[in-house]
């Protein structure tokens, strides 16, 4: 038998699983060939290219260990 928290948890992932499968499906309608989904086609600012650029170094350095 499940107990309350085990099928909140359920649902959470259940509802989080729904959302991306929207998420990726509507994405999915808006890119036309490789040139959008790379690089989103080319309608990114330089606000979200920097964050995006900061957020890969800092996994990279995470993955190596340097601090």
């Amino acid at each position: 038998m499940l107990t309350v928290s085990q099928i909140g948890i359920i649902i959470s992932i259940a509802v989080y699983l729904m959302g991306m499968l929207t998420i990726g499906f509507i994405a999915s309608k808006r890119t036309n060939d490789v040139s959008d989904f790379y690089l989103g086609g080319r309608k990114l600012g330089p606000l979200v290219t920097a964050m995006s650029a900061e957020a890969s170094d800092m996994s990279a350095y995470l993955l190596i260990g340097v601090p």
